[in-house]
């Protein structure tokens, strides 16, 4: 769980970082927003599928869902450095 807050916290610290530049903190706000948008529907479609599906079956649904995580998660921590190279 400390992974999943370190990369939530990972674009929000990057609109910190770019706040003079509108549109790195306006896509670094865009993406912190959908992070946690996928990672909340993601934690509450699996704790209410897990517990009546078979053990290895998956929807389509959710695995779009973590990839689309797993691609804002990506986004985050590259405009995070980004923004850490910009400030130093």
């Amino acid at each position: 769980m400390v992974v999943v807050l370190v990369l939530l916290a990972a674009p929000v610290v990057a609109v910190a970082l770019s706040w003079g530049s509108w549109g790195w903190a306006a896509a670094a706000g865009a993406v912190a927003v959908l992070e946690y948008a996928t990672l909340r529907h993601s934690q509450r479609f699996s704790a209410r599928v897990w517990r009546s599906a078979p053990i290895g079956r998956r929807q389509s649904n959710e695995r779009a869902i973590e990839s689309l995580y797993v691609v804002a998660a990506l986004a985050g921590v590259a405009l995070f450095a980004r923004a850490v190279l910009v400030a130093v």
